[in-house]
């Protein structure tokens, strides 16, 4: 058991820090297929896992930090941190609802559908290089919200929108990808160790799945170094579609 969730904390956040998704697009259903923990400790352990993840990720590419528009760097991340904020309040208001569930998945398997038509058909999309301060703040807050509400930490969305406002290629898009998830996951932490009674929660595996979480930002920051784009853009492609099988099979089983 503790190295099942150890394991599953590292070769998330492996492929989510290579990538630039997080990692909680793949925690998220993996523990709710496992069926050990609800909602709200899932979501608890994907947004700790990810942010550990995130940490390591962003110091061990810190020098790629100098190439970031410090500007709008800081406006993606303080977006994603009032989103961060709101989207855990409002997860937190509908737990009472048991179709809660059903609608996160259902919203993944749409969103993920959508980025891989995106990805593999970039061409066909317009790219634009957005300088207005205030959409770049709502991008930050939309991204932000979208991850925290759906317990995702980040997700492919992410650097698909990237790519497509302000044509990045997928390793900088995956990178800008990582900071806003860092900023977003960090507010949504915090938001729920001062707003919750922690004693309701079953967190016995977060060690575990943060170990794993930390290892996973290491390697896998430091494979996004070295391995080319093509490769990169496979990996996200085959783990966007298996994510989209995943969630398909979850949804069912909430009907």
């Amino acid at each position: 058991m503790l190295l099942l969730y150890a394991l599953i904390g590292l070769f998330a956040t492996i492929l989510g820090s290579l990538a630039g998704f997080g990692g909680g697009i793949l925690i998220k259903p993996i523990l709710d297929f496992l069926g050990h923990y609800d909602l709200k400790t899932i979501g608890a352990l994907s947004a700790s896992t990810v942010l550990a993840m995130a940490t390591v990720s962003v110091y061990t590419r810190r020098r790629t930090l100098k190439d970031m528009n410090k500007m709008h760097a800081l406006l993606l991340a303080l977006g994603s941190i009032v989103g961060g904020v709101s989207g855990k309040s409002i997860f937190k208001s509908l737990l009472v609802y048991h179709w809660i569930g059903m609608v996160q998945t259902l919203s993944l398997i749409v969103i993920f559908s959508l980025v891989l038509i995106y990805v593999n058909n970039k061409e066909k999309f317009p790219r634009y290089q957005i300088e207005k301060l205030p959409i770049i703040f709502i991008v930050g807050l939309m991204l932000g919200l979208t991850a925290s509400f759906l317990d995702i930490g980040g997700g492919p969305h992410n650097v698909a929108i990237l790519s497509m406002l302000f044509a990045f290629d997928t390793r900088k898009a995956g990178f800008y990808s990582i900071f806003i998830i860092f900023f977003s996951q960090l507010a949504s932490v915090l938001s729920l160790i001062f707003t919750s009674d922690l004693s309701t929660y079953d967190l016995s595996m977060l060690p575990y799945m943060v170990l794993g979480g930390i290892s996973g930002g290491v390697i896998g920051s430091r494979l996004a170094k070295f391995l080319p784009i093509k490769i990169v853009e496979k990996v996200f492609n085959i783990t966007i579609f298996s994510l989209i099988l995943l969630n398909t099979y979850n949804f069912i089983q909430y009907m």
